[in-house]
């Protein structure tokens, strides 16, 4: 399984553009700046109140050898984004705000238009 994560850096939100968003616990920790403890504790509390379907957002990815880690989707890490009192959570809070007021930056092909010219020539 091909993912990928989200970092701040220096106040930059750092989004990869292909591939899709999983990230650990522990990941999700350092992007926010807190510890593992609030970011599991605040999963819960939202996995309870039913705003998030438990199926869509977590997954378990299992390793080779054995082990694995539970993996936690763009719509999770949002949804502790806005849950979550950090400076780097504020960060991404106005990030994504940011993004979903943004007018489209739609950029359409040029278009070539041609008319046919009729020269008049005077004959001498």
């Amino acid at each position: 399984m091909k993912r990928e994560i989200i970092a701040i850096e220096y106040g930059i939100v750092s989004v990869p553009a292909s591939g899709e968003i999983w990230m650990s616990k522990h990941q999700i920790a350092d992007l926010f700046g807190c510890f593992v403890a609030k970011v599991v504790s605040n999963i819960a509390a939202i996995l309870k109140s039913g705003v998030l379907d438990e199926s869509r957002v977590c997954r378990f990815h299992r390793y080779k050898d054995g082990g694995g880690v539970e993996l936690y989707s763009l719509e999770m890490i949002a949804a502790l984004a806005f849950r979550i009192d950090t400076h780097n959570a504020d960060i991404f809070r106005r990030w994504l705000v940011e993004r979903v007021t943004q007018p489209a930056h739609r950029t359409a092909p040029s278009i070539a238009v041609l008319f046919p010219v009729k020269e008049n020539r005077l004959n001498n």
